[in-house]
């Protein structure tokens, strides 16, 4: 196994420091118009100011707090698996598939 690369410790980061909300996830390198699929949510959003909006909205009204369990970096894909809780103390079980453009960037991401 080798080290994570600089998009994969950007992204452990931001798990990690994830209570600090947009403002930590703004540290993440992302293309201008990266996007966001949360299928189960129907959310399906492009770029910063959406993903701030919608995706950041929601984590907020949920009072979410992420818990990191694992981090795998493989070619040009980092996939993260989350312990999510929110304030009613529900947990949910969550694995996130970030895309890698070629400059090292997030471009897409699934959270399944």
């Amino acid at each position: 196994m080798s080290e994570l690369s600089s998009i994969a410790r950007a992204i452990r980061n931001y798990k990690l420091n994830a209570e600090g909300g947009y403002e930590e996830w703004e540290k993440v390198p992302c293309s201008d118009d990266y996007r966001m699929y949360v299928p189960s949510m129907g959310f399906d959003v492009t770029g910063a100011n959406e993903v701030k909006e919608v995706i950041f909205g929601w984590l907020t009204d949920i009072e979410a707090k992420q818990e990191l369990v694992n981090i795998v970096e493989f070619e040009n894909t980092v996939t993260t698996f989350l312990h999510i809780s929110n304030k009613d103390g529900e947990v949910l079980n969550i694995v996130e598939v970030f895309k890698i453009d070629d400059e090292g960037r997030v471009f897409e991401i699934w959270a399944l």
